[in-house]
């Protein structure tokens, strides 16, 4: 691979990175696509001269950032191309919705969802999408659109029609139409699951502020510190129960969600 430098393409609806050379071995596609931090470096003394000078972080924080800065963005998510000679990261200047509609996009951005539901309101503003579309266009799988999709259902921003299960269609609620939207903020929604499952997760902080992993886990941190929750478990088991803030700190955040 000797002579070949990074290449960097521009087009009219895109940006091209291709980089010489495939994946190393320590680095997994699919967890790159689940936006889980991974670092290995070609070069490690270039690396950590790098890193000593603040130049880079060496903490394999890139791609996930690419992805929720494209998604927060309602662009079309980051397309990870490898092969045995070179790996292509692709980013879109493409909305996620063929039709551009301001005037429907600031009503989805006020609207008490996570980023994803936001995106999925965008792209179908007055048709019905599919579990499966959910996951296409967030990269997500069933389990996790089934249940921000349920959210939006809870919500009234969208209604269930057809077959139950794997063959239900959703169709987006007209915007002002669910009386629902109106009231309930982010807050009162974690409030309502908390109530409904005893207890949340950072998934759970995730769905309903918007945030990534890392920004939800220093959110929950700063509230187990002030007492709104409570803590249990290790990694991917730890939950948050409500603490002896929890019921102040609800109620007094529902006039600025609101």
């Amino acid at each position: 691979m000797r002579g070949r430098c990074v290449e960097v393409w521009l087009f009219d609806d895109r940006m091209e990175v291709i980089s010489p050379g495939s994946l190393l071995p320590e680095v997994d596609l699919d967890r790159l696509r689940r936006r889980e931090r991974q670092h290995a470096s070609r070069n490690p003394c270039i690396t950590r001269v790098l890193g000593e000078f603040n130049l880079m972080r060496d903490r394999g924080e890139g791609i996930p950032r690419m992805f929720a800065e494209m998604e927060e963005s309602l662009l079309r998510l980051p397309e990870l191309r490898p092969d045995a000679h070179e790996f292509t990261v692709v980013l879109y200047n493409q909305p996620i919705f063929e039709t551009p509609d301001p005037a429907w996009e600031r009503y989805v951005r006020g609207l008490p969802a996570n980023t994803r539901q936001m995106r999925i309101l965008v792209a179908h503003p007055s048709g019905s999408f599919t579990n499966a579309q959910y996951q296409a266009l967030n990269q997500v799988d069933r389990d996790v659109a089934y249940r921000e999709i349920r959210v939006l259902m809870d919500l009234g921003l969208v209604t269930a029609s057809g077959l139950v299960g794997r063959g239900a269609r959703y169709r987006v609620a007209q915007a002002g139409a669910s009386p629902v939207t109106a009231k309930q903020g982010p807050r009162e929604v974690l409030a309502r699951r908390m109530t409904q499952k005893g207890f949340i997760t950072n998934g759970d902080y995730r769905e309903v502020f918007g945030l990534d992993e890392s920004r939800a886990k220093r959110a929950l941190a700063r509230l187990v510190e002030s007492g709104v929750l409570v803590s249990q478990g290790e990694r991917r088991g730890r939950r948050y129960l409500g603490g002896a803030g929890w019921d102040a700190w609800v109620v007094a955040a529902q006039s600025a969600d609101n």
